[in-house]
């Protein structure tokens, strides 16, 4: 038995496929009332959730560009005749070329092909109203009643991009919440956990957060991230408690440091033997016993009165205490803005970041900040401390939890100078002190001068 081979003959007709019944099945041929507009800006919207290729967006755009607001007016027919040649001028394909993207969009079921007579385009329009009476091209309607399919798809587009700009943002934040931990923990030299491979997981995967579009990805990518924060966080405090206490005894504040007790007396001798009268140039008052008096309340200005525990401070005296700051001051009647420039010289010396000095200044304020720079200066200078920046966030810690006591510091620095004042006054011996007379003071005939 022989097979003969179908093969369709040609009619000259358009045949209608599966994929254009299957797109169409669902639609009335109800022409409401709709914004010409409206409907392709919704399409356009619509267009990459439902995997449409750009040519066939600019394809029905160039359709959209032969219809009319009147067409698209309730019961108004929504047709366009565009011819072959129109079409490839405007999109610079062949005859081939436009042929297929028309088929592409019927079959899509975003247009209908509606064919009379020899299958050539043609229109004809009320001279009056502009309505379309008869025409021979393609039916936009099929788009135009899909526009609420393509409004909430557009929806929920606009919904899924939040959800992963926010998804994102939360990402960041926690992966810069780990690196500011590991940042830290490298600062103070915790060496007891592997800080770098930390920081470089949490960058890992704030880098997978920046190229991921799935919103329940990104949601996995948060919570491993709020994980690793918390393990990070968790040994921090394990390793942290460990670290060496800052400002905790009195002998901490030098090395060898002669420590008197904490009575004003060392602290007036110490003003003393360095020559100078810091209880006047604070505008403190002195006793009868040479003790310092301290101000009133309304007096004290420029100092934390709960860092330094009311320890009497003032520019001249800190200068006294820290030589790191004498070498930055010129004036021989500094103010705090004079201490604040050298500050600024000697902390940018110990390697401390503005960050961190800014977080001393809130927590201790201005004048404790000063103070809390000074007294590690003079401590890296006596290598005490070798990694100032760490040092002052302890300080800070300490600070918060009521363990820090800076005044104890500051006595034992007025004590240290108060030696070493004494010292040097010991070495000039009494022949420094004897009162020597002037020739130009003796008589003429002493001078042994001739007489002309």
């Amino acid at each position: 038995m022989t097979r003969y081979q179908f093969v369709p003959r040609k009619t000259g007709r358009r045949r209608t496929t599966g994929a254009q019944l299957r797109a169409t099945a669902d639609l009335s041929g109800r022409l409401e009332e709709l914004e010409r507009g409206r409907v392709l800006a919704a399409f356009k919207a619509a267009a990459p959730a439902l995997g449409y290729a750009p040519c066939v967006v600019h394809m029905l755009d160039l359709l959209f560009r032969y219809s009319r607001d009147e067409d698209w007016q309730a019961g108004q027919r929504r047709y366009v005749w565009p011819s072959n040649e129109v079409l490839m001028e405007s999109t610079g394909l062949t005859l081939s070329g436009v042929r297929k993207r028309l088929r592409r969009l019927i079959d899509l079921g975003l247009i209908r092909a509606h064919d009379i007579g020899t299958g050539r385009r043609w229109g004809q329009r009320d001279s009056q109203t502009g309505c379309i009476l008869q025409a021979s091209g393609f039916d936009l309607s099929p788009v135009g009643e899909r526009m609420a399919e393509f409004t909430a798809l557009a929806d929920a587009v606009k919904a899924r991009r939040r959800e992963v700009k926010i998804r994102r943002r939360e990402c960041s934040a926690w992966s810069r919440r780990i690196l500011s931990l590991t940042d830290h923990g490298i600062a103070v030299e915790l060496v007891e956990v592997d800080w770098p491979s930390l920081a470089s997981e949490a960058e890992r995967l704030a880098a997978l957060a920046r190229t991921e579009d799935d919103p329940l990805e990104l949601a996995s990518i948060e919570v491993r991230l709020r994980r690793l924060h918390e393990e990070a966080e968790r040994r921090f405090r394990v390793v942290s408690s460990s670290v060496e206490a800052v400002d905790s005894a009195p002998q901490d504040a030098l090395q060898d440091t002669l420590i008197t007790p904490t009575n004003q007396l060392s602290i007036a001798e110490a003003i003393a033997a360095g020559g100078s009268s810091p209880a006047r140039d604070a505008g403190v008052g002195t006793t009868s016993s040479g003790m310092i008096k301290q101000p009133a309340a309304g007096e004290r200005s420029g100092r934390s009165n709960d860092v330094l525990h009311g320890f009497p401070m003032s520019p001249a005296l800190l200068l006294h205490l820290i030589p790191a700051y004498r070498d930055w001051v010129r004036s021989a009647a500094p103010a705090w803005d004079d201490i604040q420039q050298a500050c600024d010289v000697v902390r940018s010396q110990l390697e401390i970041s503005p960050q961190v000095y800014g977080h001393a200044r809130v927590a201790f304020g201005t004048t404790g900040a000063l103070v809390a720079i000074g007294t590690i200066a003079v401590k890296h200078a006596a290598q005490r401390v070798h990694n100032p920046a760490g040092y002052l966030r302890r300080m800070i810690e300490r600070h918060r939890t009521g363990d820090l006591h800076l005044d104890r510091t500051l006595h034992g620095l007025a004590a240290a100078a108060a030696q070493e004042s004494r010292g040097r006054g010991l070495s000039r011996g009494p022949a420094h002190r004897q009162k020597v007379t002037e020739p130009s003071a003796l008589p003429l005939s002493q001078r042994g001068a001739s007489t002309p």
